[in-house]
């Protein structure tokens, strides 16, 4: 929950219907904020060369101010410029960010942009001032590629530690060594082979850890769709590139689905292109969630209530019993009948 500060993007809304930016605008925006919101503590950040864009009349005004603390611009070089200054103010405050700006390139660093009422955009209008309302970012292919990346990043991150925490230090290794610990292995291996042991020795957790699959989908992200998104539910997603037996999507969140061809009509189409389109926003019912892999799948099919699923599955045990009972003859089988026929005619004759 956002708490009671809010951090003012100052050179945004200082260039908001104009190309240079304007102290008088700047303060009209603040006034007009305050006015309409009660917030215990208004940060205003500005880029750092805002002192030398506005009008040189307002540039000594500027200065003060920035020197005084009502302004704060960021340390000069700062990676990512007033964006990134502006929303790690935000980050450690749990505070609200006044701006137009969707900030695309820290979509996968700060997610809660996406929580309700964590941004607020506003604009001069004619005879009547600001007007501030709540707004949610823009999506689009640099907001995509800043969640992959972070995806990829904290994929990277998984298996540093994993591997760090399998690595075996010199006082592992000299551990390992001792008498004590070769007479308890000797000891296990004499357990495990015993003739009628009935409990079958469990895989290392080293072992364990090569076996599970890598996730599709950050996890906070997951679970927050998850949580958005029940199954049966709808969701907006964009096919990105098809495969033998379905479609690749990424949803409005910018989590990778799955649509396979299965779940796209009745019957199912051969291919999924005959009905889908790369780069084609639409409307999908949320199917299945993979719990091990952080997977979504997704179709256009409506979700089959519990019951329904129930009951196909008992038609498919019936179905296969059906099967087995009317199962055709083996070849030896069918040899000997034509064995046993050609006996008993032999014997007629």
């Amino acid at each position: 929950m956002p708490s009671g500060h809010a951090v003012l993007d100052g050179s945004n809304l200082a260039t908001e219907g104009r190309s240079d930016p304007s102290l008088k605008q700047l303060d009209e925006a603040i006034a007009g904020f305050t006015k309409d919101h009660d917030f215990s503590h208004l940060t205003v950040v500005v880029d750092a060369s805002f002192e030398h864009r506005v009008a040189k009349k307002d540039r000594a005004s500027v200065r003060r101010r920035i020197d005084d603390g009502s302004i704060i611009a960021p340390p000069a070089g700062t990676v990512g410029r007033g964006d990134a200054f502006i929303l790690e103010i935000a980050d450690r405050a749990g505070a609200v960010v006044v701006s137009n700006d969707s900030f695309q390139e820290f979509h996968g660093q700060f997610e809660w942009l996406f929580d309700k009422g964590r941004l607020i955009g506003g604009k001069p209008v004619k005879h009547v001032g600001w007007v501030f309302v709540p707004r949610l970012p823009v999506r689009g292919p640099t907001s995509r590629e800043a969640v992959r990346k972070a995806k990829t990043d904290d994929d990277e991150l998984e298996k540093t530690t994993a591997k760090k925490a399998t690595k075996k230090t010199p006082a592992k290794r000299a551990a390992k060594k001792t008498p004590a610990k070769r007479a308890a292995k000797k000891s296990a291996r004499k357990k495990d082979t015993a003739p009628d042991s009935p409990v079958e020795a469990e895989p290392p957790a080293t072992e364990k850890a090569a076996k599970r699959p890598d996730p599709y989908n950050p996890v906070r992200a997951w679970q927050r769709f998850r949580r958005d998104h029940p199954v049966g539910s709808t969701a907006e997603a964009t096919v990105e590139r098809f495969s033998s037996h379905g479609a690749y999507a990424r949803t409005a969140e910018g989590l990778a689905a799955y649509v396979p061809t299965s779940l796209l009509a009745h019957p199912a189409p051969s291919r999924a292109r005959d009905i889908l389109a790369i780069g084609e926003p639409l409307t999908f019912v949320v199917h299945e969630y993979d719990e091990e892999r952080r997977g979504i799948d997704l179709g256009l099919l409506p979700a089959p209530a519990k019951g329904d699923r129930i009951e196909k599955s008992a038609q498919q045990s019936t179905k296969k019993k059906t099967t087995q009972k009317k199962a055709k003859p083996t070849r030896r089988s069918a040899k000997k009948t034509a064995g046993f026929s050609s006996k008993r005619s032999s014997s007629r004759r």
